[in-house]
């Protein structure tokens, strides 16, 4: 995979072991894949039975909501819960549809203590391609990682900015929608 090394500074946190790098590894690697909509690299990343989830939480948007995202102090609502990779790969196949560009900006990295684990944050700066409209969200990912691949993401950020948007919902991201109002939770 090729692509512009991630920017930014990273976030403060513990010094990465050698676990961490794996994860924070695995998560650059899943951020510049989707960055460059490319399907099979973001594929080569995830676990079969990865899970996806996605909460409403507007503390994404400021350092010290940011903090307590990564530390797990505060949750967001849950809206979104895709299941296995071929149902996140569906998904991502469908955002790369819907926006074009489809980039992040002032990239932030932490590795999780323990290594098992990182969290990436970031500005969405993205354009609907259907419409021409910018959309801009905040974003807090935590990528959880077991035997060298990809096995959750927890994607905290504005989910009603990006349901705003008149976006049809693919499939996979409908049976996420409809998983979650079935038995919501907080993510």
């Amino acid at each position: 995979m090729t692509g512009p090394a991630p920017t930014g500074p990273a976030l403060t946190g513990p010094a990465p072991t050698a676990g961490a790098r794996t994860a924070l590894d695995l998560a650059r690697r899943f951020v510049h894949a989707v960055e460059a909509k490319d399907l099979g690299a973001v594929s080569d990343v995830l676990a079969p039975d990865v899970r996806q989830l996605f909460a409403q939480s507007g503390r994404a948007s400021t350092p010290d909501g940011i903090a307590e995202l990564i530390s797990r102090r505060a949750k967001g609502f849950r809206v979104a819960h895709l299941k296995g990779r071929d149902e996140v790969l569906a998904y991502t196949g469908g955002i790369f549809a819907k926006f074009d560009p489809l980039v992040w900006r002032d990239h932030r990295w932490h590795a999780a203590e323990g290594g098992g684990a990182a969290h990436f944050a970031a500005r969405g700066d993205m354009v609907v391609a259907r419409t021409g409209e910018p959309y801009r969200n905040d974003y807090v990912i935590r990528f959880e990682v077991v035997d060298g691949r990809i096995a959750r993401m927890t994607e905290h950020g504005d989910a009603l900015r990006y349901a705003g948007l008149g976006v049809r919902p693919n499939a996979a991201e409908f049976r996420a929608l409809l998983r979650d109002l079935a038995f919501p939770r907080r993510a």
